[in-house]
């Protein structure tokens, strides 16, 4: 599903050379500045690499338009900060315009019950689950069918315990569907109870990729 055939990204990532299947749920570890955010955005699409190439189900990235990667990928980044004065209920429509929250996402985010309120309002474990629930809604068709990709960067940053959990638990069930999750961190419990691969990174370079019980043995 995807392939990183010696991606160079100046200052940030050296001869990255990595692969990830469908059913895979992978947890990128590593140090501030180790390259975690940078190496997600250049999945995305988001972020020019300067070498390399990325191929996203057999087609160059490069290839895809903007709009034919929404619907094929999605990436949650660090930043919750949102410009318009709308409320959850309304910021959910900008990824899809539906009547109410699929199931699955409502179970593991719990937001429907401040779906008036103004997402400005919210504290910050609430709004990264709305920011969450719009990342995984924006390819919700292509994860129904098990070939959607999500990209979460930090995505437990203010969350409690409960709702880490919860989220991984999601990530588990779309994956057992068939779906691509790649998750960054900085929780070794997390990755050994949940990942089905770890990418381990430092100062731009990927040290590890394999199974979990390995990296931390």
């Amino acid at each position: 599903m995807l392939a990183l055939n010696g991606v160079q990204l100046q200052g940030r990532l050296a001869d990255i050379n990595l692969r990830a299947e469908g059913g895979q749920s992978i947890h990128v570890l590593g140090a501030n500045g180790a390259g975690k955010s940078s190496l997600l955005s250049a999945i995305a699409g988001v972020l020019d690499i300067d070498g390399g190439a990325i191929i996203l189900k057999d087609k160059p990235l490069t290839d895809y338009s903007l709009a034919s990667l929404a619907n094929q990928r999605s990436l949650q980044t660090q930043q919750q900060w949102t410009a318009f004065d709308l409320t959850v209920a309304e910021s959910l429509q900008f990824s899809q315009p539906a009547s109410q929250l699929p199931d699955e996402l409502e179970i593991a985010l719990e937001i429907s019950q401040f779906l008036s309120r103004k997402v400005n309002a919210l504290s910050g474990g609430e709004s990264r689950r709305v920011h969450l629930a719009r990342t995984f809604l924006q390819v919700w068709p292509m994860l129904e069918k098990g070939q959607g990709i999500v990209l979460l960067d930090e995505p437990t940053q203010g969350l409690d315990f409960r709702h880490q959990h919860l989220l991984f638990e999601l990530i588990g069930k779309l994956t057992a569907r068939g779906n691509l999750v790649i998750t960054s961190h900085h929780d070794l419990n997390l990755a050994y109870r949940y990942a089905s691969h770890v990418w381990l990174l430092r100062d731009g370079h990927c040290l590890y990729q394999d199974n979990p019980v390995t990296c931390m043995s």
